[in-house]
């Protein structure tokens, strides 16, 4: 997939847009926190190393058809991230997120997420999922306000970082 030239993405009252390198303070701010750790399997400690590498990462990514995309209201300050890749199906893609801890209850990711099916929709996706840990209650709250329901699909389990989690799978179908 190339999306050069897509970004920044404009809709639901936001600004997706790539990481820049002036970003890596906010990053740390953003990432550097024992609930990302617990949630995401963003590296802990986030540290100004690890952000300046996953920046690097997030370009590199896009290659092999990821976005990962700051969430900001104009442009400027990130107060998130969402993501957008493909899954095993050519025609399925999946979205992640997380969003700062300052920057919660504005239903940033749902906005984020809608934001980027257009972009999704114009790849050629006709579905979309979100893999979410079972006791994750603020983000499955973002599942729903994003139109997503709970697929009748097994609990997966992952071990991650430490953590045993029970990741339960969202779907929706995306139209043109």
């Amino acid at each position: 997939m190339d999306w050069d030239g897509l970004t920044p993405v404009r809709g639901q009252g936001l600004v997706l847009r790539d990481w820049t390198d002036a970003d890596i303070p906010t990053m740390v701010t953003l990432f550097n926190t024992d609930e990302m750790d617990r949630w995401t399997p963003l590296p802990q400690p986030f540290d100004t190393d690890v952000a300046t590498d996953y920046v690097r990462q997030a370009r590199e990514a896009r290659e092999g058809g990821t976005l990962a995309l700051a969430i900001t209201h104009d442009g400027g300050a990130p107060m998130g991230e969402v993501l957008l890749f493909p899954t095993e199906t050519a025609t399925g893609c999946e979205f992640a997120f997380a969003v700062g801890q300052e920057h919660r209850g504005q239903g940033l990711a749902a906005r984020a997420v809608l934001a980027l099916f257009p972009v999704a929709v114009s790849a050629g996706y006709q579905m979309s999922r979100l893999v979410i840990a079972t006791g994750n209650t603020a983000s499955q709250r973002s599942a729903v306000a994003a139109g997503f329901s709970l697929a009748p699909s097994p609990l997966q389990r992952r071990e991650r970082k430490g953590y045993v989690l029970q990741m339960a799978t969202w779907t929706r179908t995306l139209e043109r």
